[in-house]
């Protein structure tokens, strides 16, 4: 395995995608509002919240491989119940923890480089990364632990450090201000996020039942967090409606809450069976990104037909 292999493996850069859409997104609505737009300080942005994302999928398999959360899926992977998914590096040897620490430090500080050369234009910058690298660490960190606690506190992190601030901190990047319509537009994509943690859980419920982690599966059991996961559902698409309404978003952009109907059929048909649920992860990182394209390509032509 080359070198660059292992680094998309251990930081697990197949996620990128969820944190590329609110930071885009974010640009693009204060350039459609403001008529301007800086690349420099967008790609900045762009590489900071990439590097941080990073960071915390690192630093949250260090802690769980820690806790011993993946070595009791991986134990149970044979069941055909379970499946491991996080610090697979780890399990196998590739990767020491030492070096998944390493690593994690080095993504964070690139992210705090990023973040303090943006102070120099827009000084609340870095309030938003501080505040991500809060959530992302306490996430799995003592003392807070939030993923493990149960409360839904691990979804409301997710929310917030991965639609709210990189949406709203793009935004602010761009037009120096926060404003009611980038809080707005937030929601959508925070949300879509995180459903796409919410039905990671549905993997390894019974594993992290063993080490005591409360996700909603364990909390809720099987089949009454599959109706939450519909109505979580339901409220992305309301929030994309309610965004197209006020004029938020353009007012095709609600097209977009349509791409919530495949997710919704591979929920109702995911009913235990690990490939069931892989289709409906799927199905959600489909819908997501392409809730994302809808919107932005609706914000462009907007904007284009101001010019």
């Amino acid at each position: 395995m080359n070198r660059l292999t292992l680094f998309l493996q251990v930081t697990r850069a197949r996620t990128l995608p969820v944190m590329l859409a609110p930071v885009i997104i974010g640009a693009a609505l204060a350039w459609q509002e403001h008529a301007a737009f800086q690349w420099g300080w967008f790609l900045l942005t762009l590489i900071g919240a990439l590097s941080a994302h990073l960071g915390a999928n690192v630093t949250n398999d260090v802690f769980d491989f820690a806790e011993g959360t993946d070595q009791a899926a991986q134990k149970l992977v044979t069941e055909g119940t379970t499946l491991a998914t996080g610090s697979q590096a780890l399990m196998s040897g590739t990767y020491s923890l030492k070096g998944y620490r390493v690593l994690a430090v080095a993504l964070f500080a690139l992210a705090l480089v990023c973040g303090l050369m943006l102070t120099i234009f827009r000084p609340w910058a870095i309030l938003f990364g501080v505040a991500g690298f809060l959530l992302a660490f306490f996430y799995v960190a003592l003392p807070l632990r939030l993923a493990y606690v149960g409360r839904g506190l691990g979804e409301l992190d997710i929310l917030i450090s991965f639609g709210i601030l990189p949406l709203v901190g793009s935004y602010y990047v761009q037009a120096g201000e926060v404003t009611a319509s980038a809080l707005l537009a937030s929601l959508p994509v925070g949300l879509y996020t995180t459903a796409v943690l919410y039905f990671h859980h549905f993997l390894h419920w019974r594993a992290d039942a063993e080490v005591g982690k409360i996700t909603p599966v364990v909390a809720l059991s099987e089949r009454n967090a599959r109706i939450a996961g519909g109505v979580l559902l339901a409220l992305i698409a309301l929030t994309i409606i309610i965004d197209a309404a006020v004029q938020v978003f353009p007012w095709y952009s609600a097209i977009a809450a349509l791409t919530v109907i495949p997710v919704f059929v591979a929920l109702s048909q995911a009913t235990g069976n690990l490939k069931n649920y892989l289709k409906l992860m799927a199905a959600n990182m489909n819908g997501n990104l392409e809730a994302a394209l809808l919107i932005l390509v609706a914000i462009l032509l907007r904007g284009f037909a101001h010019i």
